[in-house]
């Protein structure tokens, strides 16, 4: 299908509810996220309006101070108060006005009350309160029955600045009675508000001072009631006033700070949204699939049973409805192709079992079914799959069958783009006959070998397997076919020596020599030998064995009986040898050797399996020999037996006196180490030393026996033909290059 509309109708349906879902939760987690930042902000406010209430009331207090110390201390100020008319003391007196103005920043004005002639004296002049215009305040001071700090802010009378605004701190003269005047101070706000500006970023932060009546200090600040809950509050216990920091925008995060009511609503309003939401959205996408359900019903009593009708999987009923549907749509045209290709395997498994070289009237009524002349040629070719127990473990029974008819397809489709003319059947689970047939003079087999080579190509190339294909001969009559059937198979066979993923042309096979076998055996029992005694040079007659079974392109069955063969003489070495050992090859080694043969593939494959398997026990017979009580004893003895097998007097009771061990012992150790009697060792290396010089020289029996050990050359005649299989002389004979 190319326009899956109703996907895209689906998936577009559904993603609207997705987005607007995962953006609210998203929207309420950064606020959360901030509302947690807003706390911290609030903390942080709070401890900056600590921080300007003690800076604040540290200057004032300092003010305060400065002027108690004056009043207690001067005695020019008290002549001053106490003599009215000394122009003198009047000017000392203003100079200690002048000197308090510049420690203080803070003040905006301050001056002298004299209760004696009711004068006040400034900085410029001394005049009667009468004539002094902030008199309101001295007389509000006057009239207080116990002193106050610091007044609430007030427009002071008489000063050049329009509305300026000054907190004001009277002192009695002397303190404690005040007989003979006060010391008026006057703090300028504008000077307090710059002071506070340097302890806070007015682009951020609102800070304001309230009075004991909640009266605003600086008019600038204003701090809404509905921000309180944002806003840090600190009250002096100085001066009673009250200090007021708040965030700029207080009402969003009043908000965020008080919202947790309106997230949850909100979370939960979405959360209703999208299931409510997706409810409908299915509804409405489940219609053409209920349309359809009432479509099939109306005609599927026919065809369909209760229990699938009843059933709660619609798509299951559907599926099953159009599977009926097209079955019976197409049983017919099944029916009708259904014989032909019966038809057709029939006449190729006949032509490939000869069954048409003795009846020429089926032949004639065949041959012209499928236009067929006398004069045809025709060769087979055989194509099998490489590894074939790895792609039936790799691939289901299904996926099998669907590269099967890939394969045939492949091969279908090639023969036809070069006009050629080719019969194919799967004679066996793996292996594909190809019958090609030539209607002209030409190179069939160059023809048939250029068509395998394309499929061969294209499955290495397409596919995760190959394949190799076996060639054989031209047949130039259709009784010959099914020699050339048979040699496809044997060159198939030889794969297992040539290796895999190639095309392999018959080869002419002739008899196998008796002297080829026995080379074979023979490589077989030394390796054995060698395995069982651990001894180091057991891997090269190993690889010789191989390479010579890769030389002589032994077919599969023939390597197969060879490593039986192999297989049988390494449980006769390893049988009692140790239990440990015997319990090692029953249960893992020859299980493990019997499966490699069953796979086997290429030769050189199970070379590298089997190689793997004997290094394993060849380690393990090593690491228990190493393990037993007089190893190195045996190590030793062995080495002396190997050096002294040539002597006749070589017997265990030479070996007991030497070394000192009990004769009887000395036999145990030798079955248990070796896994043979002594005197099979001793026969073992004088064979192996006879063979040896059997070949390389041309000594008689008798001195050869002489040279092994052997006194008498009948004995040694008997032992070497019980051992070796041949005689002496035949042996020799045997070894011979014209042989």
């Amino acid at each position: 299908m190319k326009n899956n509309t109703y996907i895209r109708r689906m998936m577009f349906s559904y993603l609207p509810i997705l987005f607007l879902t995962i953006s609210i939760l998203i929207s309420i987690f950064v606020t959360v996220i901030n509302e947690l930042n807003v706390r911290n902000a609030i903390q942080a406010n709070k401890v900056t309006t600590e921080y300007i209430s003690n800076m604040v009331d540290n200057s004032l207090k300092t003010i305060d101070a400065d002027a108690r110390k004056v009043i207690q201390t001067n005695t020019d100020l008290q002549a001053f108060l106490e003599t009215p008319s000394d122009r003198l003391l009047s000017y000392t007196a203003s100079k200690i006005l002048s000197d308090m103005m510049v420690q203080h920043n803070f003040i905006d004005s301050v001056y002298f009350y004299r209760a004696k002639d009711k004068f006040v004296l400034d900085q410029s002049a001394i005049r009667s309160i009468d004539l002094f215009q902030d008199r309101e305040a001295i007389q509000e001071i006057i009239q207080q029955p116990y002193p106050v700090n610091w007044s609430s802010p007030r427009i002071k009378n008489g000063d050049t600045k329009m509305n300026q605004k000054v907190v004001t701190l009277g002192r009695k003269i002397p303190l404690d009675s005040g007989s003979l005047g006060y010391m008026i101070i006057n703090v300028n706000m504008d000077a307090m508000s710059k002071f506070v500006d340097t302890m806070i970023d007015r682009t951020v932060t609102n800070a304001q001072i309230y009075d004991a009546q909640h009266q605003p200090f600086f008019s600038a600040v204003s701090h809404s009631e509905k921000d309180n809950s944002v806003l840090a509050e600190v009250t002096s216990d100085y001066s009673g006033w009250t200090y007021q920091t708040g965030i700029k925008g207080s009402r969003l995060y009043s908000i965020l700070l008080h919202g947790n009511t309106i997230w949850i609503v909100a979370a939960l309003g979405a959360i209703a949204l999208a299931i409510g939401s997706t409810f409908y959205v299915t509804r409405r996408s489940y219609r053409p699939i209920e349309a359809i359900l009432h479509r099939i019903d109306r005609f599927s009593n026919s065809f369909m049973s209760n229990d699938l009708k009843n059933g709660t999987n619609e798509f299951a009923f559907i599926d099953h409805a159009i599977e009926r549907l097209i079955t019976n749509n197409m049983a017919f045209q099944e029916k009708q192709v259904e014989h032909l290709t019966v038809r057709r395997q029939q006449f190729l498994q006949n032509l490939l079992n000869g069954e048409y070289a003795e009846d020429q009237e089926v032949w004639k009524l065949e041959s012209e079914r499928y236009a067929l002349r006398e004069d045809c040629r025709y060769i087979v070719a055989l194509l099998e799959i490489d590894h074939y127990v790895q792609f039936c473990l790799t691939y289901n029974q299904k996926d099998q069958s669907l590269f099967k008819f890939v394969i045939s397809s492949v091969a279908e489709e090639f023969a036809e783009q070069n006009g050629q003319q080719v019969l194919m059947e799967w004679v066996s689970k793996n292996r594909l006959v190809l019958l090609y047939i030539s209607h002209e003079d030409q190179d069939v087999e160059h023809h048939l070998l250029k068509l395998a080579e394309q499929i061969r190509a294209w499955i290495e190339g397409q596919l995760d397997f190959t394949v190799t294909l076996g060639v054989g001969t031209v047949a130039e009559d259709v009784a010959l076919i099914r020699r050339s059937y048979q040699e496809a198979g044997q060159a198939v066979n030889r794969k297992v020596t040539l290796g895999t993923n190639q095309i392999i042309d018959s080869i002419e096979s002739g008899d196998r020599l008796t002297d080829e076998w026995f080379t074979y055996l023979q490589l077989i029992q030394a390796v054995v030998r060698q395995v069982r005694m651990t001894e180091n040079g057991w891997l090269e007659n190993y690889a010789r064995l191989f390479h010579e079974m890769r030389v002589g392109q032994l077919p599969r069955e023939e390597i197969a009986r060879l490593l039986e063969y192999f297989i049988f003489q390494l449980e006769r070495e390893l049988d009692g040898i140790q239990p440990e050992i015997d319990t090692f090859w029953r249960n893992n080694l020859k299980l493990d050797m019997l499966h490699g043969l069953e796979e086997m593939e290429t030769l050189q494959e199970l070379e590298s399996r089997y190689r793997t398997l004997l290094e394993s026990v060849v380690d393990q017979i090593q690491d228990l020999s190493q393990n037993r009580k007089h190893h190195a004893l045996m190590k030793e003895i062995r080495s002396y037996v190997a050096e002294n097998f040539t002597d006749p007097n070589l017997s265990l009771t030479l070996l007991s006196d030497r070394f000192q061990v009990n004769s009887k012992y000395l036999s145990q150790l030798f079955k248990e180490e070796l896994g043979e009697n002594f005197s099979d060792v001793l026969i073992s290396l004088r064979m192996a030393y006879a063979q040896k010089l059997l070949v390389e020289t041309m000594e008689t029996v008798q001195d050869i026996s002489v040279k092994v050990g052997y006194t008498n050359s009948i004995s040694f005649s008997r032992i070497f033909k019980k051992c070796v299989g041949l005689s002496p002389g035949q042996y020799r004979e045997s070894q011979l290059p014209n042989n």
